[in-house]
């Protein structure tokens, strides 16, 4: 079984993790994603097995990484939404009393 701590095995985990993602992974992003996923990983091995050895392969562990990768992004996304809401609320430019009975009449 690989050593998750040689170079090489986290240098396969960082490539199947850029595959998952279709794109190489930022230096920050890795740096970031790596330990939780490692983490979640030894979580994973300690609860259920490693599967016969599967769940302690690069691709195995570089899909938990692609996984927290995409998990960030999305929450990132989400925050920022949220924020322009609410600030589109505060200018007036977004209220339930702007909104035409056009518009309010699809719920139905």
């Amino acid at each position: 079984m690989p050593n998750p701590k040689a170079p090489r095995f986290l240098v396969d985990v960082r490539d199947e993790a850029s595959g998952y993602l279709g794109r190489e992974l930022t230096d920050s992003e890795w740096a970031e994603a790596y330990p939780p996923a490692a983490q979640k990983l030894s979580r994973i091995i300690q609860l259920y097995g490693d599967d016969g050895g599967d769940r302690r392969q690069p691709w195995y562990l570089g899909k938990l990484v692609q996984e927290h990768i995409a998990f960030s992004i999305i929450s990132t996304y989400c925050a920022i939404s949220a924020q322009k809401k609410t600030a589109s609320e505060e200018d007036g430019l977004l209220t339930t009393t702007n909104i035409t009975p056009k518009f309010t009449n699809c719920q139905s």
